[in-house]
């Protein structure tokens, strides 16, 4: 959302004029900085969407719709305790300058009259939402900045709301005294340096419609008049025109960004602003919510790299446990030239046909110095067992995390992370939210569904459903498809006892080739020769009597069938 005051403004003005009034039937929070307003306001059910995401901060009425938690979040709480039922009472600019605040009328549990503030503040990177009492003592926020020296601004629960002093006049107050003190120079400059609200480019069009150059001497009493008139024309904006430009939102078609052939006009400055922010929201949360899942994933696939190179290593140091049951059976076989206190042995190595010299403890007498070269053996005999099948479970597991890591580099936005959140929870790199109640567990997603010439395909989405799709809802007769020796997803093509055509068997490898880049071998036989990998993870498995079959990466969006 733009941080420009002037189009705020705007869209202060109309929310006040279409909300005010509007009566809070519910409150959602569906991400940790995002809050939505389920209200209705003249005779339709609209929903005030609020954000201090970096990326995209934002106050508007919103048509998109978003999955909320099935626990709803400590802030929404506490929001749906006091304003559930309460109505809007204004809406506007608070400090002049780019904070959007919402006041409510609302009822105490005592049913006592109460009013509480909501702020928005646009900042980008230092947005924030703070909800405030009738006082302005902070109840609650998104982000707390407690106390610091170095900070004026300071977001507490018990302090009193104070937004950070603009250092700048502000257009909306008295700024032309400002514009007098110009003695030339760079005109654009001085006006972004000195008086707050508006935007490089909002400059850039108060100066064209004044008819000012930009580089100019100190300002003529006829065009002081000229850039006063505007900005009083801006400041009051009778007639606005909503738009998109650029890729921001105006409230009016500006000329220094080509005129209407470079906008796109909406009714409201609500829908310009949601049309634009929906997409973009969109990808911010993906990016988000993908880079955590990455993170997670990258972090347990570097803790086995990790035990695979202790593993490693500990296997490194039983590679000479035979020299040690050698030693053993030397002892013995010289045990008659051995005398308590003697530090060595040197004796004639007939595996080797050399003399050799083994070390002794002194301390030990000579059965049990061989007694202790067996153990040694012994002991790292078993441990190299143990740590064969620990590497081989350990490379089974890597094996099974990078398929994950693929899993969560072609997921989608419009699909659901929580099955590869179970996936990380299950191996320990993904530590679930503890939440109070009894908690509903989602409905599981459907695979992927295509209808290729009467046959339906199936294709996963993740390994949990990879493992159902293929050992759960497909027939031992259908035909399986795979990737071959490489990470991707089950393919089923259901055969209910047909022949499949070359053209759809082509199709399916097609679409299990669909998250490579280049032209893939898939490898593909009937599900009945599909198993289970002993030990392994979800959807490993081992497969026999199969062909390949040469496919290029096709999503084949054209078949898929919507849910």
């Amino acid at each position: 959302m733009g941080s420009d005051l002037f189009a705020l403004s705007a869209l202060a003005k109309e929310l006040n004029s279409s909300l005010r009034g509007a009566r809070i039937d519910k409150i959602q929070q569906p991400e940790t900085d995002e809050l939505r307003f389920y209200m209705r306001a003249n005779g339709k059910n609209v929903c005030l969407v609020a954000s201090c995401n970096a990326a995209i901060p934002r106050l508007h009425i919103t048509a998109s719709k978003k999955q909320s938690p099935m626990t709803a979040p400590n802030f929404c709480m506490l929001l749906r305790k006091h304003l559930t039922n309460a109505s809007v009472d204004e809406i506007g600019i608070y400090n002049s300058d780019r904070i959007l605040y919402v006041s409510f009328n609302a009822k105490t549990e005592m049913k006592d009259d109460a009013r509480f503030y909501f702020f928005v503040e646009i900042m980008n990177r230092y947005s924030n939402i703070v909800f405030t009492d009738e006082n302005l003592t902070i109840l609650e926020a998104v982000k707390h900045l407690p106390l610091d020296a170095a900070r004026e601004h300071v977001v507490m629960r018990g302090v009193r709301y104070s937004p950070v002093i603009q250092p700048k006049i502000s257009y909306l107050n008295d700024c032309f005294s400002i514009l007098r003190e110009f003695s030339g120079g760079d005109l654009h400059k001085y006006i972004q340096s000195n008086i707050s609200g508006f935007s490089g480019a909002t400059v850039s069009e108060l100066l064209l419609r004044a008819g000012i150059n930009a580089n100019a001497e100190a300002l003529k009493e006829d065009e002081l008049r000229s850039l006063e008139r505007v900005i009083t024309d801006f400041r009051e904006l009778a007639s606005p025109a909503p738009c998109i430009m650029n890729g921001e939102v105006y409230p009016i078609v500006y000329g220094s960004l080509g005129g209407s052939d470079y906008a796109a006009l909406y009714p409201s400055m609500s829908e310009a602003y949601d049309a634009l922010n929906t997409d973009i929201d969109s990808g911010v949360r993906n990016r988000a919510r993908l880079k955590s899942l990455a993170t997670q994933a990258s972090r347990l696939r570097k803790r086995v790299e990790k035990n695979i190179a202790i593993d490693l290593e500990r296997l490194a140091e039983c590679e000479h446990m035979e020299d040690f049951r050698k030693n053993g059976e030397l002892i013995v076989n010289n045990i008659y030239k051995i005398k308590r206190g003697d530090k060595s042995l040197v004796c004639f190595d007939y595996y080797e046909n050399k003399e050799v010299e083994i070390p002794l403890d002194p301390q030990l007498s000579p059965s049990k110095n061989s007694a202790a070269y067996y153990n040694k053996y012994n002991k790292l005999k078993r441990t190299k067992e143990f740590v064969e099948n620990k590497l081989s479970a350990d490379k089974n597991l890597l094996n099974y995390v990078k398929s994950i890591e693929e899993e969560i580099a072609s997921l989608p936005f419009d699909c659901a992370s929580a099955p590869i959140e179970e996936e990380l929870a299950m191996l320990g790199g993904f530590k679930r939210k503890a939440t109070k109640g009894k908690v509903h567990k989602e409905q599981a997603e459907p695979p992927y569904v295509y209808l290729v010439d009467g046959f339906y395909i199936y294709r996963g989405k993740n390994n949990l459903q990879n493992d159902e799709l293929t050992f759960k809802i497909a027939a031992s007769n259908d035909i399986w498809l795979h990737l071959k020796n490489d990470h991707g997803a089950h393919t089923i093509i259901a055969t209910q006892g047909r022949e499949v055509p070359d053209k759809v068997l082509k199709i399916a490898a097609e679409i299990a080739a669909s998250t490579k880049q280049a032209s893939a071998d898939v490898d593909y036989t009937l599900r009945r020769n599909v198993k289970r990998q002993p030990s392994g993870h979800f959807g490993q498995v081992i497969y026999e009597n199969y062909q390949t079959i040469l496919a290029n990466p096709d999503a084949h969006t054209e078949f898929l069938i919507k849910h």
